[in-house]
């Protein structure tokens, strides 16, 4: 691990917005901050010239956190105020809610809160987004040929897949990534063509096809979040994107973005075939439970 202030912190956009959620709460076990509070909330990050809150909460600490996302001090000033137990003096319950849910979202971008005594640090971590709760790879179980209602398409797509998984054993992670990702957006694609009912057709832009598989609920909302990421590595087939970030995804990042797969995959299974989903689970719930299993060697 690294100290806080000696490292650089830039965050993925989908990241802010759930950060948003965060900072703004709700009524259901988050601390929920009023426009006041959330200016108070800034300003006790360090962050000045916030102005006020115009319009809705969520949105406008949406677009602030965009509008500052490369200033790293701010981001990790911001970060450490939010498991700040001085914002919880009330109910340490809630910030430890809050912090487990922080460290989640933190953990795919390489970073995780830790406490000093009751003063909270922002840590680098592996960049790996080593969840604990996706280290073990799973096993396709939903079958492309249902999914995908042309069969010659489904095979080439079945054929990436394979693919994948051949890169991935030999320690190509970088192929294997884009080829995951590729195979995501094959199928979404196929899905959103199928279910196209009239307007303007759906495009082939990974970004637009995993937004409304959310809005349209064929993918939980946990596997959105990680396919939002997979898609950003998988932008890692343009050389200078590799090399202005200066990252390489090692092994464990391939094994996220297989269960990330596997786990859409499997949901939209459900969506294309009625079969109902399974019963609710905790949000911190392993990928490879939802309807994997074990990837066997």
């Amino acid at each position: 691990m690294t100290v806080a202030n000696t490292m650089h912190v830039e965050l993925d956009e989908n990241i802010l917005d759930r950060l948003a959620d965060l900072i703004c709460g709700d009524d259901e076990g988050l601390k929920y901050r009023t426009v006041r509070e959330i200016v108070a909330f800034f300003e006790a990050a360090g962050w000045r010239r916030v102005g006020e809150v115009d319009g809705g909460r969520r949105q406008w600490v949406s677009d602030l956190l965009r509008q500052r996302r490369r200033d790293s001090d701010a981001l990790r000033r911001m970060l450490i105020r939010l498991a700040d137990p001085r914002e919880y003096l009330d109910d340490d319950d809630v910030r430890q809610k809050v912090v487990k849910e922080l460290n989640q979202l933190l953990a795919v971008e390489g970073y995780q809160i830790v406490y000093t005594g009751s003063r909270p640090d922002l840590v680098a971590r592996t960049p790996t987004m080593n969840r604990p709760a996706m280290q073990d790879p799973a096993r396709l179980t939903a079958r492309l040929d249902v999914i995908v209602s042309d069969p010659d398409f489904g095979r080439q797509l079945k054929a990436r897949l394979d693919e994948a998984d051949i890169c991935w054993k030999s320690g190509a992670c970088i192929a294997a990534i884009i080829m995951l990702g590729s195979a995501l957006e094959g199928v979404l694609y196929d899905v959103a063509l199928a279910r196209h009912t009239g307007g303007k057709p759906p495009t082939d832009h990974l970004e637009t096809l995993i937004n409304l598989a959310g809005r349209s609920g064929w993918i939980a909302q946990d596997v959105i979040d990680y396919a939002h990421v997979l898609r950003n590595h998988r932008n890692l087939v343009h050389p200078k994107k590799q090399f202005t970030q200066g990252y390489s995804p090692e092994e464990d990042t391939v094994r996220i973005a297989w269960n990330v797969v596997v786990a859409a995959l499997n949901d939209l299974e459900r969506a294309v075939t009625g079969i109902p989903d399974p019963p609710p689970a905790p949000r911190t719930r392993a990928l490879t439970a939802r309807g994997c299993t074990r990837r066997t060697a």
